[in-house]
């Protein structure tokens, strides 16, 4: 049994002006398991590979980003004004197991953006997202038990004064606990469209939460979509080749309006 290379179905997205298209790669190589019960190959040497296209510049990638491991589906995001891309890696050669580090790159200054610092032993990171306008970033931690139930989920908030370099200058950091925290659709954020508030659902409950407050508040109007996120990220599959291909419109209707009162009412608005 030879290992041979592989890799998944590419991943592709809407940076934030709506002009470059972010395209995820995890490349790994594979051979036949010797137990036929098993079901499944063997899978080792995780890398993967991140490709900003930008249409009107060229039909090639304009940037290459290689990361050592795999990279968690659905969490590249590429900000244009901070020219920053954010992303959930693995640790290992497990693929999408919680052995995670928060990671990002700062293309201008070719800087390894590292967030690792702001876990607190133990944790690991669930989601990561970025606000519309770049210079905020939640985090969504926590510590799992042997079942890989979370424990003790806390919100972190990471926000930089506009123009600042993150990981240049130090970033003010907010941290607070959540009552609870599964990967189930009760549980979700959502930026605000001018990003000043963070919108947290934890089933029947919807929260607001702005960088500085200690405690979590309880919002009574919300927006109706809570997916995206945020103004950019993710919107699908990209065709089995390293070349731009035509997807969806970017996220240009991400707003906070409707508002509504209800859980019952949130919406999944992906495209």
């Amino acid at each position: 049994m030879v290992w041979r290379n592989a890799s998944l179905t590419l991943e592709r997205g809407w940076s934030s002006s709506g002009k470059q298209i972010a395209q995820t790669e995890v490349l790994y190589q594979e051979k036949d398991s010797w137990n036929p019960l098993q079901g499944t190959s063997l899978k080792r040497n995780y890398n993967s590979i991140i490709r900003i296209f930008d249409p009107e510049r060229s039909a090639s990638p304009v940037e290459e980003i290689r990361f050592s491991s795999w990279i968690l589906p659905g969490s590249v995001y590429y900000h244009t004004d901070t020219d920053s891309l954010y992303w959930i890696g693995g640790r290992d050669d497990e693929y999408g197991s919680f052995s995670r580090v928060p990671s990002g790159f700062d293309l201008k200054r070719r800087l390894d953006l590292s967030f690792s610092g702001y876990l607190e032993p133990g944790e690991v990171p669930i989601q990561l997202v970025p606000s519309p306008n770049g210079f905020g970033l939640a985090m969504i931690v926590a510590v799992t038990d042997n079942d890989l139930e979370f424990l003790k989920p806390e919100l972190v908030l990471l926000e930089r004064k506009s123009g600042a370099g993150i990981g240049i200058v130090p970033v003010v950091s907010t941290r607070i606990r959540l009552p609870d925290w599964k990967e189930t659709p009760g549980y979700r954020i959502r930026w605000s469209a001018d990003s000043s508030l963070l919108y947290i659902q934890i089933l029947e409950f919807v929260y607001a939460f702005r960088g500085g407050q200690k405690t979590l508040e309880t919002a009574k109007r919300f927006p109706l979509c809570f997916s995206p996120p945020t103004s950019f990220g993710a919107v699908g599959i990209a065709p089995s080749t390293e070349t731009k291909s035509t997807i969806e419109p970017p996220f240009r209707r991400f707003s906070d309006e409707p508002s509504i009162r209800s859980v019952n009412e949130i919406r999944n608005c992906n495209p």
